[in-house]
């Protein structure tokens, strides 16, 4: 009987920690969907910042690609008026 009674408060304790463990588990499942949620924001967010980054830089080489060609043409016509001043002298 004493045997019994032992088992059976063994058996009690063993079935609150495996409920206890059971609740630790789930809480922990719940932590890491989580972080898994903020790594992924994380990670978007960045793939955004990369995007805008490259956006800025394609419109960076297309202004500065225009500021060349517009800096050749006013040289060409600087070039141009100091060869005509030349000519006239």
């Amino acid at each position: 009987m004493t045997t019994e009674r032992w088992t059976d408060e063994m058996m009690d304790d063993l079935a609150a920690t495996v409920d206890r463990t059971t609740r630790n588990i789930e809480q922990t499942n719940r932590n890491v969907d989580m972080l898994v949620g903020a790594v992924n924001a994380l990670l978007e967010r960045d793939s955004q910042r990369d995007e805008e980054i490259r956006r800025r830089n394609e419109d960076f080489q297309q202004y500065k690609l225009e500021n060349d060609q517009r800096f050749n043409t006013l040289l060409e016509e600087v070039r141009f008026l100091i060869r005509k001043l030349g000519d006239n002298q």
